[in-house]
Formats: structure tokens, C-alpha cells, sequence
């Protein structure tokens, strides 16, 4: 595991018109001597000229798989994951199309190993250092357990509560509680945008859920990788760049839903999978599960309305997220089938 000259597979996927952003990843991807193979999968992209042309360098260094539809996150990176299966490699490196690499990270992984012990089965994630949230997780005032909850839905603790309150009053905040710097951190899960997986476990592990299409897949996919008995943890290095921030750079996950530039399907199907994966992994009781729902929606709305006032966009998002928990309890319904047919095509 801790071979200083590991054969690396990278895998990202394209969807839309992204080549301006797919370009830097596949740059500075290739530039990296560790990185034997990258895998592309077009999930219908409206740009596949250009992608042809911007990798037809590298030779077979690039494989382009095309869908002739948008397969969202789930089914793009499950595709890719299963070429993956098949290559030579030690480890698999899982980037997005917006998160570009530094040079040297995959040194910088396997220096990150070295600490570890060698029979120890371990998953490390970069530091997409650009995103507000990730900083916060070096400064933590205790290191609590990185076992999977199996849910998002927490709210009867007096931790959520406090937490709430500190969003509630976040223009009276002056400071922000912090404890020491750790440069190495255990995490419940891990996301797609700059995981390195040892191979054994990308081909054991169940791959993504493809009809989550977006959002919450890596999650429930890293808590595939866990059930073999591997631990997860974000590292300070090596860094990631992400060119463009689902919720913008100074926007959170909380307050983004709201935020008119991001877009309605990521606000959707980040609701909508929150619920599933919830009901279908966590230990809670569906009564606790329910009401732990309804509390932490009424609570985001309110701290929706408290940030952005009665406006048209906040009406519509609201409206937009009841739907999504809609669907989240009932994915075959026709309110589901009907607006996840408008943010497929």
C-alpha cells in the first residue's frame, strides 16, 4: 500500500458544455508521471468534439467512454469506476470535472500513507482548500468518531440546536470556536472530488447508486468502502482547486439553497437524496427519522427566510424542496418522475 511508485487511474466524467473547466483537470492530471490512465465519461456532453481534440495527445494515456445521456454523478462515475475495475493500477484517484489537482499530489498521498500502518485499510481525500467548509474541518475541537451514521437528519442534540443558533445569529458572531490544527482528520465518508481509493476496494465495494443521479452518491458509496473495514480521512495535502463551487465561494450548503445562482437541480436532488439515503441507512426509528426531517427543514427555511426575507426565489426554493422530500419518501411518484424528467435532459 505504501509504494512510493504507484500505477494511478484517475477518473472523472463531463456533462453540459464543461470543457473549459474538464480542460485544466485533464492538464494538470497529465501531468503527473504516477498517473498511468485517465477515464472520461461523456454523459452526453454537448462539446465532444472539443473533448476529442483536447486529449487526442495524450494517446491511449485517455479513455473517452460516451453515454448518449446525462447519467448524473451516480451513473457517470459508476461507469467509470467499473472501467476502472480493469486497469493496472495500485489506486484509483476520483476527481470531478471542476477540481483540479497540484502538482505532485499523488507524492503527496503516498507521503500521507507512510504515517499510517501498513496492514492498516485506509481511503484519503484532499483539501478542496478554495471551499469555506473544508477549512473548518482542520479545526475541530475534538475528534469524535468517523463511523457512518447512516443518516443527514440529526437535529435532537444540543450540539444541532447550538448550531442553529449560531447560523440564526451569524452577523452577532464575532468568533468562531476552534480547536488545535489537524493536518489529518478521520471522516464519516468521503466525497468524489479528489479520493484516492486503493484499488482492492474499488473493486470489492458496491459501486455508486445510479438512480440517485446526483448528490449523496459518493457518500453512500464511501460507506460501501467503509463496510470493508476501511477508515477515511482529509488531509491538508495536497490541494485541490475547485473552478467552479456548487454554491459559490462565499455561499454555504446551508444558505446556497437559496441563493438564486445556484442552480434548482443541485438544490433538488440534494434534498431529495438526503431523504432517500437517510430512510434507507440510518438506525433511527421512522418516527424519529420523520419528525428529525421536519425539524430540520422548518429550520432551514426559517434560516432561509431570516438571511433573504419573502421573496419570489425563496418561495420557489421552498416549494422546490418540499418537493424533493416529496420524492425523497415516494421516488415513484409522478410529482418525482415528472420534474426529475425536466433536470435529466
Amino acid at each position: 500500500m505504501t509504494n512510493i511508485y504507484p500505477r494511478v487511474t484517475a477518473v472523472t466524467i463531463q456533462f453540459g458544455n464543461r470543457w473549459k473547466f474538464l480542460s485544466q483537470v485533464v492538464i494538470a492530471v497529465m501531468k503527473d508521471p504516477h498517473i498511468t490512465k485517465l477515464v472520461i465519461v461523456d454523459n452526453g456532453s454537448e462539446n465532444k468534439e472539443e473533448i476529442e481534440n483536447g486529449v487526442s495527445g495524450y494517446g491511449d494515456r485517455v479513455t473517452v467512454i460516451r453515454e448518449e445521456k446525462n447519467l448524473g454523478s451516480a451513473g457517470g462515475f459508476a461507469r467509470a469506476l467499473e472501467y476502472a475495475k480493469d486497469t493496472d493500477c495500485d489506486f484509483v484517484f476520483i476527481l470531478d470535472d471542476d477540481s483540479v489537482p497540484e502538482e505532485g499530489s499523488i507524492t503527496a498521498f503516498m507521503e500521507v500513507l507512510r504515517l499510517f500502518p501498513a496492514d492498516q485499510k485506509v481511503v484519503l481525500s484532499g483539501s478542496r482548500y478554495n471551499v469555506l467548509s473544508n477549512k473548518e474541518y482542520f479545526y475541530q475541537p475534538s475528534i469524535e468518531s468517523d463511523l457512518p451514521r447512516g443518516t443527514f437528519f440529526e437535529v435532537f442534540s444540543f450540539k444541532k440546536f447550538n448550531n442553529f443558533l449560531e447560523l440564526f445569529f451569524w452577523r452577532r458572531k464575532k468568533h468562531t470556536k476552534r480547536g488545535p490544527f489537524i493536518p489529518i482528520v478521520p471522516t464519516e465518508g468521503f466525497i468524489y472530488g479528489g479520493a484516492f481509493i486503493p484499488i482492492d476496494a474499488v473493486r470489492k465495494a458496491s459501486p455508486p447508486d445510479p438512480s440517485l443521479f446526483l448528490y449523496g452518491d459518493d457518500i453512500e458509496y464511501s460507506w460501501n468502502i467503509k463496510k470493508l473495514g476501511y477508515t477515511s480521512y482529509l488531509c491538508t495535502i495536497p490541494r485541490l482547486y475547485d473552478i467552479d463551487l456548487t454554491f459559490g465561494a462565499n455561499s454555504s450548503h446551508i444558505f446556497g439553497q437559496f441563493d438564486p445562482s445556484t442552480a434548482e437541480f443541485r438544490v433538488y436532488y440534494r434534498i431529495r437524496n438526503m431523504v432517500r439515503l437517510s430512510r434507507k441507512h440510518t438506525k433511527q426509528s421512522k418516527t424519529i427519522l420523520f419528525l428529525s426531517i421536519f425539524f430540520w427543514m422548518a429550520g432551514l427555511f426559517l434560516l432561509g427566510l431570516f438571511r433573504y426575507g419573502i421573496t419570489k426565489i425563496y418561495l420557489d426554493r421552498v416549494m422546490l424542496m418540499l418537493k424533493a422530500v416529496y420524492a425523497g419518501y415516494f421516488p415513484k411518484s409522478k410529482t418525482a418522475i415528472d420534474i426529475e424528467s425536466i433536470f435529466s435532459k
